[in-house]
């Protein structure tokens, strides 16, 4: 019984105690000239207690998201447009995990039996303040995290005087230290729907073609838009207070594509010019095939008229 008992002790404190674990990217699927897109960005953090919310904003009904995401497309690709627009908002006091899908138009043109969609939006940066309840799902940084960086900033001056409850202050910036106004303006100035690290040409991207689904598929792991750690200590004792957020990305067309720039190619082709070379080549194949035996026919019959 004592055994049993232990082990339903660890289940419940696995339970309590572990976070969501979820898979952060940004992936953009081309078919034909629809460009669409999915990300889901989770933010993990103990700076602070987040307010909990749970929630599916559709752009069609909220002007706000749509105009920020319209903004923020158009800041870096004056003609694309976010279409089918959704925002899935989960957070709990130690992490916020944002996943939305949207089609962005005005990006892809066709030429023939080939469409070129332009990636100069992907790198872009939704600054608006949206709120889903009583949670700023995107300007994360100025509401909850820099307020309480200030604070400890503050204590820092302290360290060292008579009586001090907190003995030491640190603060690190993708682990190398920084100062509190640097550290300040880091994190405080952090927001979720940040995707200006995808600005590298395509032929930085990694490249993939696989043949089992014939498609061709662009990796890149950006830089981690955020990742800071405040060390405090108080008297031998040192917690850590950290917030971290890290996507990879990728770019998925059927068939054979190639890069151009900041654009990637596809063939739409419906296989009809693919049909008539083949048939011309199967054409060429037969007319050879009978003029050899015409030849050899002939042959034969000049050398039975030669033994007569």
């Amino acid at each position: 019984m004592r055994h049993i008992a232990i082990v339903i002790l660890i289940i419940f404190a696995a339970s309590v105690f572990s976070a969501p674990v979820y898979a952060s990217n940004l992936s953009v699927s081309v078919q034909g000239q629809q460009v669409h897109t999915n990300f889901s960005i989770y933010l993990h953090q103990n700076v602070t207690t987040l307010p909990t919310e749970t929630t599916t904003i559709d752009a069609s009904s909220d002007t706000n998201l749509a105009t920020a995401f319209t903004q923020a497309l158009r800041s870096v690709y004056p003609t694309a447009a976010p279409s089918g627009l959704t925002v899935r908002v989960d957070s709990s006091s130690g992490g916020l995990n944002l996943t939305g899908s949207m089609d962005v138009s005005g990006v892809s043109n066709r030429t023939g039996d080939i469409v070129t969609a332009n990636m100069t939006w992907l790198p872009f940066y939704v600054t608006s303040d949206l709120k889903a309840g009583n949670l700023s799902y995107n300007d994360v940084g100025s509401h909850y995290f820099r307020s309480v960086v200030v604070h400890y900033a503050n204590i820092s001056a302290t360290v060292g005087r008579p009586n001090a409850t907190i003995t030491g202050v640190s603060f690190f910036v993708n682990a190398s230290a920084v100062g509190p106004p640097s550290a300040e303006n880091y994190v405080g100035n952090f927001t979720m729907l940040d995707f200006r690290s995808l600005n590298p040409s395509l032929g930085q991207w990694i490249e993939n073609y696989t043949l089992n689904n014939d498609t061709t598929a662009w990796r890149y792991p950006p830089s981690m838009p955020l990742n800071f750690d405040m060390k405090i200590q108080r008297k031998n004792v040192t917690t850590d207070y950290v917030a971290t957020l890290e996507y990879s990305a990728e770019i998925t067309v059927p068939g054979v594509g190639r890069v151009q720039g900041n654009a990637v190619l596809l063939d739409v082709g419906t296989g009809v010019k693919e049909w008539v070379m083949a048939g011309i080549v199967v054409i060429a194949i037969v007319a050879a095939v009978a003029i050899q035996l015409l030849l050899r026919s002939r042959k034969k019959k000049v050398a039975r008229f030669q033994r007569k």
